[in-house]
C-alpha cells in the first residue's frame, strides 16, 4: 500500500540550534536521495550528508538518520529560512499538528511507531479518549487552576516525548575510556570491536537499548586525543563526527578513566568515572558515579540507567492507566507556556480540528 509523502517537524517549533524534520511515506528515501547527490543513504545509517538543490547549491550539512526506506530524519541547522527551503526542495506535503484528523485518530496512527510497551499503552489510552477528556476538563477550569493543570499536562507530554522519540545518548570521552566495552554491555552483545590499541573506534555506531521502561538510542563514538597533522585522517574524521553527534545529542555520557580530567558537567552532559577497577578505592572522584563495565557489568548498567533517568527527569513508571497525555510537540510546548486565554482557544481548536489541512511555513 502506497502512503503519501509528508514532512513534519519533530523538534519544537521556533528558533533553535538544531531542528529535526521527519520525512515519511512511500519513497521517502528516494526523495531524500534527490538532495544527497553523494549517494543514497542506507537504512540504519546515521551520519553527515551534504544536502544540495537541483542546481548543486549547498543547502546544509545535515545529519541524516534513516529508520526505514519510508521514514527518514533530517537534523538541520535551525535557521527558519533554511528549514523552509529544505521543505520546498523536498516538494512534499507539509503537515502540522492539528490537521483534519481527530485526537483519537492521530493517537491511533502513532501506535505503529511506538518504541516501547509504555509508549503503546499511553497512545492506546489517548486513542480511547483520555486526552480529549483532559482537554475538556481544562476548559471547564478558571484561569488559575487552568494554568496549573495545563503545566502538569505539559510535563506528562514531555515525558511521553522520550517514549515516542527515544533520546539520543552519546558515549564520549578520551581514547581507551571504555566506551566500546560499555556500548557492548548496553546492547547485550559484541556489537563493536574492543581493543587496547588507542583509536580503535573510528565510525559512530548506533543501537537501540532498553533501559527500564524507556528505549534509548545509544551511540559509540571515536575517542578524543590530540592528533598531529600527518596522523590518521580517518580517525580525525571519526572525531569530527563524534563532536557533531555530541552537539545534537539529547544527553552525552562522558566517560573519564583514571588519570584524566573531564570537561565540566552540564544538564546535557553527565560524567561517569569509567574503568573504576583501576582506581585505588574504586570510587569515582568529585562525586561522579564510578563504573566498571568489564568487572561489574550489572552495576554499570544500573548506573547508566539511573543517570539517564535523572538527567532527563524520567519517572521509573511513565504509564498511568487512563491518564491523558499530549503526544504532539506543539501541544506539549503550548500547555507548558501559554497563558490561559490563549491556551483556551488552542484547546478548542485541538478538540475540533478544521476540515482542511493547515500547511505550516516551518519558520
Amino acid at each position: 500500500m502506497n502512503e503519501p509523502l509528508r514532512v513534519r517537524e519533530l523538534s519544537a517549533a521556533g528558533r533553535g540550534a538544531i531542528r529535526v524534520l521527519e520525512l515519511t511515506g512511500t519513497g521517502a528515501l528516494e526523495r531524500l536521495a534527490m538532495l544527497a547527490p553523494s549517494g543514497r543513504p542506507a537504512p540504519g545509517e546515521f551520519g553527515p550528508r551534504a544536502l544540495r538543490d537541483a542546481s548543486g547549491e549547498l543547502l546544509d550539512e545535515a545529519l541524516v538518520l534513516v529508520h526505514t526506506p519510508s521514514r527518514v530524519e533530517l537534523h538541520l541547522h535551525g535557521a527558519p529560512a533554511l528549514i523552509a527551503r529544505v521543505v520546498r526542495e523536498l516538494g512534499v506535503e507539509a503537515v502540522e499538528p492539528g490537521d483534519s484528523e481527530s485526537i483519537e485518530e492521530r493517537a491511533a496512527a502513532r501506535l505503529a511507531s511506538a518504541a516501547s510497551e509504555a509508549a503503546a499503552r499511553i497512545l492506546l489510552d489517548q486513542a480511547g479518549g483520555a486526552l480529549r477528556a483532559e482537554f475538556e476538563a481544562l476548559l471547564a477550569l478558571g484561569e488559575g487552576p487552568l494554568r496549573l493543570a495545563a503545566r502538569e499536562l505539559g510535563r506528562r507530554g514531555r515525558i511521553l516525548r522520550w517514549l515516542l522519540d527515544p533520546p539520543r545518548v552519546v558515549l564520549a570521552g578520551p581514547v581507551n575510556a571504555g566506551k566500546s566495552t560499555l556500548f557492548n554491555l548496553l546492547v547485550g552483545r559484541e556489537r563493536v570491536v574492543v581493543h587496547a590499541a588507542a583509536g580503535t573506534t573510528r565510525d559512530a555506531v548506533r543501537e537501540r537499548v532498553q533501559l527500564g521502561a524507556y528505549v534509548i538510542e545509544v551511540f559509540d563514538t571515536a575517542g578524543e586525543r590530540v592528533l598531529a597533522a600527518e596522523e590518521d585522517p580517518v580517525e580525525g574524521a571519526g572525531q569530527a563526527l563524534a563532536a557533531e553527534l555530541r552537539s545534537s545529542a539529547d544527553l552525552v555520557l562522558w566517560l573519564a578513566p583514571p588519570g584524566t580530567t573531564p570537561p565540566s558537567s552540564t544538564p546535557r552532559q553527565c560524567i561517569l568515572r569509567s574503568r573504576s577497577d583501576l582506581e585505588a578505592d574504586g570510587v569515582g572522584s568529585a562525586g561522579w558515579p564510578a563504573i566498571s563495565a568489564l568487572r561489574a557489568p550489572a552495576r554499570a548498567r544500573e548506573v547508566v540507567e539511573e543517570t539517564v533517568h535523572a538527567a532527563l527527569e524520567l519517572p521509573r513508571e511513565p504509564w498511568v492507566a487512563g491518564a491523558g497525555v499530549p503526544f504532539e510537540p506543539e501541544w506539549t510546548e503550548r500547555l507548558a507556556r501559554d497563558e490561559p486565554a490563549t491556551l483556551a482557544r488552542a484547546l478548542r481548536a485541538w478538540l475540533e480540528p478544521p476540515s482542511v489541512d493547515r500547511r505550516g511555513p516551518f519558520a
